[in-house]
């Protein structure tokens, strides 16, 4: 392998012959670390990413070594792949597609490569993930293998591959990853208001405006369903399937027909000019549909930001005060970093301890908990109001932004299969209007545990299992929502957290990211957070061996743990502080 930078204005270390032989010789060991740590650019310019190259195949490489090979040349990051490419007869170079799938495996489990005949070697080993060419990630299961067949032949007396297994993109280490790819977002219209709803997927950085736009054209993800849409017309393309990219403006000449609409023209903009701008080398965007430049009054191309084009900005909603519950009655929770030792009361309704699972509304002005019979109740200033029965074995309530009450229960008579409910809670609580069941074929044989909407209200992350309580999960799936915010349809489960064991509680950290309570492997792990991306990443943080359910006053770095023994914890950086008693947290929904 040698590593090489691009020449202009940079410090460049001269890598010998010798060293270059030694490092071909390391290939030959699958999974062998090629991370190389950056030099500085002179003139004090941003670092550049490292880009790594891969030598051609040795004279009398063995199979084996043809095939770990072309696995290490796969992960090249100049994009051309061309000494992966050297590893091909003619024809098989002709049928690979590199852009496909990306199987990720992990260096502490290696790989094995053994003959089948003698002309056909197979590859097989655990695999850790995958990501597909929509830039899906998505997370194997314990213990997933994969084995695939490689055909040979000899050119001019060497072996070469001969046929590429069908779907065959690459396979990479999982240490490789953050240098090949980078979690990337597009942006889709939110189903009942002019707002931005972002997905976020995996992508290579070279070529990126094009990838990009590329993917923003395509159809939304079947998770999110008709809680987003996509204004760029259906069944468009990129005319010469590439964005160009000169002088920091990026140009979009798509296929199509042409909005005529005003309102979609400026969705279609700030779409395009949302994702395309995370590309470092744009800063700027034009859009063309069929030759004809998709104009707005008053608009100077190119277009930079969203306002521009008179896309709404995201309102800016304050976090409210959380509170914390401690015996009978609720207090503020003036802090996050230390005990509180003189708390002040709230001004909220004290709710007796035998009301469990308390959640808190956007406005802070209401408190949803469990009954001690197994239904729910509201409570409002001093008075307590009945929650519509909707089935047995309740979930915890929780609250949206849009005047909505969520929770789970197993269904009765003809709502049997309904396993998710929404309660108004806009108006007079003593007359409530009738729930809104969710139904969902993939909830039919499940109960949900949680249901948390996600900041913006366009996605629920559910914490469910089977009726009998095994087989935890948490998915996220888009919330269709119709007149007045109410909600009408689920998506697809997009599941997360596939290998983490008994996850327990469940709260959005952004709109994009949730955590949970959680043990991975063995049940010699302690439980911990983990924070889980809609892009498949996980983090783990500190332990957390008594925690029992979890929020967050504001992000990541406001996690608060409640404990099986009546105390509070407040993360620290890996470290977690004692914010002394309590046996509930309230956070506003937000």
């Amino acid at each position: 392998m040698t590593v090489r930078r691009p020449r202009l204005r940079r410090l460049v270390t001269g890598v010998g012959l010798a060293t270059v032989a030694a490092l071909v010789s390391s290939c030959s060991g699958i999974g062998a670390d090629t991370s190389v740590s950056p030099g500085l650019e002179v003139r004090g310019a941003e670092v550049q990413p490292v880009r790594a190259f891969f030598p051609p195949p040795a004279k009398g490489a063995s199979q084996r070594d043809i095939v770990l090979g072309f696995l290490r040349a796969g992960a090249a990051s100049d994009g051309n792949f061309d000494t992966a490419r050297s590893y091909l007869t003619p024809d098989a170079d002709k049928g690979w597609v590199p852009e496909g799938e990306v199987v990720l495996y992990s260096t502490t489990t290696p790989l094995s490569i053994t003959n089948r005949t003698p002309d056909v070697a197979v590859l097989a080993g655990p695999v850790e993930a995958s990501i597909g060419a929509d830039g899906r990630y998505v997370k194997a299961a314990v213990g997933a293998k994969r084995r695939v067949e490689f055909q040979f032949a000899r050119i001019d007396g060497e072996w070469r591959i001969s046929n590429v297994p069908k779907g065959f993109g690459r396979w990479i280490t999982t240490t490789d990853l953050g240098r090949l790819l980078q979690p990337y977002s597009l942006h889709y219209i939110a189903s009942d208001r002019r707002a931005l709803v972002p997905d976020r997927r995996w992508f290579p950085p070279d070529h990126l405006a094009t990838r990009l736009a590329r993917a923003q054209l395509d159809d939304p993800p079947a998770y999110l369903g008709d809680a987003v849409r996509n204004d760029v017309p259906r069944g468009s393309r990129l005319t010469a399937d590439s964005v160009s990219v000169t002088d920091g403006v990026a140009r979009v000449d798509i296929t199509g027909p042409v909005p005529t609409d005003k309102t979609q023209r400026e969705n279609v903009w700030a779409q395009l000019v949302s994702t395309l701008l995370q590309d470092p080398t744009v800063q700027g965007v034009t859009i063309r549909v069929r030759d004809v430049t998709l104009e707005l009054p008053d608009v100077d191309l190119p277009v930079r930001t969203i306002e521009e084009v008179g896309f709404p900005a995201p309102p800016v909603v304050p976090l409210g005060r959380p509170l914390i519950r401690r015996g009978d009655t609720i207090y503020l929770l003036p802090s996050t970093s230390f005990v509180d030792r003189d708390p002040q009361k709230s001004g909220n309704v004290d709710v007796p301890k035998d009301y469990r699972s308390l959640a808190l509304s956007a406005d802070g002005t209401e408190i949803a908990t469990v009954d001690p019979d197994g239904g729910h109740s509201r409570f409002r200033g001093v008075t307590r109001y009945e929650v519509a029965f909707v089935g047995t074995r309740v979930g915890n309530p929780a609250y949206d932004t849009r005047n909505f009450l969520w929770a789970g229960a197993l269904g009765i008579d003809d709502d049997s299969g309904t396993h998710l409910w929404a309660f108004s809670v806009a108006g007079d609580p003593a007359k409530p209007p009738p729930a809104v069941g969710l139904p969902a074929d993939w909830l039919t044989t499940r109960r949900v545990v949680e249901s948390k909407p996600s900041p913006s209200g366009d996605r629920i992350a559910l914490l469910h299992t089977a009726e009998n309580g095994s087989d935890p999960q948490v998915t996220v799936t888009g919330i269709a929502r119709g007149p007045g915010g109410q909600p009408v349809g689920l998506g697809s489960p997009l599941r997360l957290g596939a290998t983490l064991v008994n996850p327990a509680g469940l709260v959005w950290l952004s709109n994009t990211s949730v955590a949970t309570l959680a043990q991975r492997g063995g049940a010699q792990e302690q439980r911990r957070p983990y924070v889980l991306s809609i892009d498949g990443e996980e983090q783990a943080l500190g332990e957390t061996p008594k925690g029992v359910s979890i929020t967050s006053a504001g992000g990541e770095r406001d996690i608060l743990v409640t404990n099986s023994d009546g105390t509070v914890i407040s993360r620290a950086g890996q470290q977690w502080i004692s914010l002394g008693q309590g046996t509930d947290v309230l956070v506003p929904a937000r």
